[in-house]
């Protein structure tokens, strides 16, 4: 079975409002380039890609890569090479888009899903996912918005509606006193018995951090993600050692000055892995399709973790349908995940697969059984969400707008960046 032929569209999946983090207020739509790879026996693989610095990006730029650099280099070549292909195209993030369609392209070979062809039986045919809530601005009709006021009733509502059975609470948006005394209000709501975890973005100093979770370990928190400042590791998995950037001293410190649980994000590297199990720095890690580079690099991540003796998680960051797909078969063929992972999912309005979003269940999302990831893109839904020079003005503008109107109340110097 060889390459053929590329076809690559740029497409923005509006959120229902554009959600806040330590980092700022996000861009009202996710952007990113699908991929069909199709072979010389008619089968046909899916992939997805991120796109770097979002609301930089210009419309097509990603699009053109991909017809210009990558398909001349994946082209004649095996999907069953897909390693080869990573190396090829020297681990850039349009690669991960490669690697997946090639993990589809084998499971339709084999009529097989992908969480076979990775080992599982399929361990669980639903994987359990939390309910993810962040603080949001107001959609263009003025709706929608998530505050400190309403956002126990967010909470609600979200376990409500999808059966959630476990919470996480993205903070570092305002004053860490106030978004506190919101996640105790959360706490009182939900009850004792509801997983409770929180992630204040990496934005706290140690003695802010400290400070806060001495007021939390009341609250039973399941753990604390990402508690403070760090330079995240988005880089390839690789087995080369390279300039640390997590602080696992920091966070060594800060574990043992709390009993709450401190959960890390961004180790995929095999030696940052290393140093968060040899500082004793973390007591849960977190992967994503994305940071590690593709089901291979996520499933692998997996299995050294297993080997440190670290307990592991899903991790959520950019993805839309495709990718959520791969990370539903990782985690279907990894039985020590008993972790509920984390899905930005539910935020999105819509997809662009056939039949639309993934579904929930009970507060978990079915793996797909069908061949390869057991997803199809939809020819309307690219059509309808395509990333036009059009809609792409109409983005930037409402964006313009969304940071001139929010003025969250200054955190002083917890805040890594601000945007608004």
């Amino acid at each position: 079975m060889k390459i053929t032929d590329l076809e690559a569209y740029s497409v923005a999946i509006p959120f229902i409002a554009p959600i806040f983090s330590a980092y700022g207020v996000s861009y009202p739509a996710r952007l990113r380039t699908l991929i069909r790879l199709h072979t010389d026996v008619g089968l046909v693989g899916i992939g997805e890609a991120g796109v770097p610095a979002t609301h930089a990006v210009r419309h097509g730029e990603q699009v053109r890569l991909f017809e210009q650099v990558v398909k001349p280099l994946v082209v004649g070549e095996s999907p069953y090479d897909y390693r080869y292909l990573l190396q090829k195209l020297r681990h850039m993030p349009e690669a991960i888009a490669i690697e997946l369609a090639c993990w589809d392209l084998m499971g339709k070979a084999a009529g097989l899903p992908v969480y076979r062809l990775l080992g599982g039986h399929g361990y669980r045919a639903r994987i359990p996912t939390a309910a993810y809530s962040f603080f949001r601005a107001a959609d263009a009709h003025g709706q929608h918005q998530v505050d400190l006021d309403n956002c126990v009733e967010h909470v609600l509502q979200l376990m409500e509606t999808y059966g959630f059975r476990s919470v996480k609470m993205k903070l570092g948006v305002y004053p860490p006193e106030q978004e506190v005394e919101a996640v105790a209000r959360v706490r009182e709501a939900i009850g004792p018995h509801v997983k409770l975890r929180i992630d204040p973005n990496g934005c706290w100093s140690l003695a802010t951090a400290k400070r806060m979770l001495r007021q939390l370990e009341v609250l039973d928190l399941e753990y604390v993600e990402e508690p403070i400042k760090y330079v995240p590791a988005r880089v390839p998995y690789t087995t080369q050692a390279g300039v640390p950037s997590l602080d696992t001293l920091g966070l060594a410190a800060l574990r043992r000055a709390t009993r709450t649980p401190i959960a890390v994000d961004g180790a995929y590297r095999i030696d940052l892995l290393w140093q968060v199990a040899r500082d004793q720095a973390g007591d849960v890690v977190l992967g994503d399709i994305q940071g590690a580079m593709g089901i291979r690099g996520l499933f692998d991540f997996f299995t050294i973790a297993e080997v440190l003796n670290l307990p592991a998680t899903l991790h959520s960051g950019t993805e839309i349908g495709v990718q959520q797909a791969a990370k539903l078969h990782v985690a279907a063929a990894r039985p020590e995940l008993h972790i509920a992972g984390d899905a930005i999912y539910h935020e999105y309005v819509d997809d662009v697969l056939v039949g639309g979003k993934l579904r929930y269940e009970d507060g978990a999302m079915p793996v797909p059984q069908g061949p390869g990831l057991g997803v199809e893109l939809d020819d309307a839904r690219l059509a309808r969400y395509e990333l036009t020079a059009e809609k792409h003005r109409e983005y930037d503008e409402f964006w313009q707008e969304i940071k001139a109107k929010y003025r969250i109340p200054p955190a002083g110097h917890d805040l890594l960046v601000r945007h608004f």
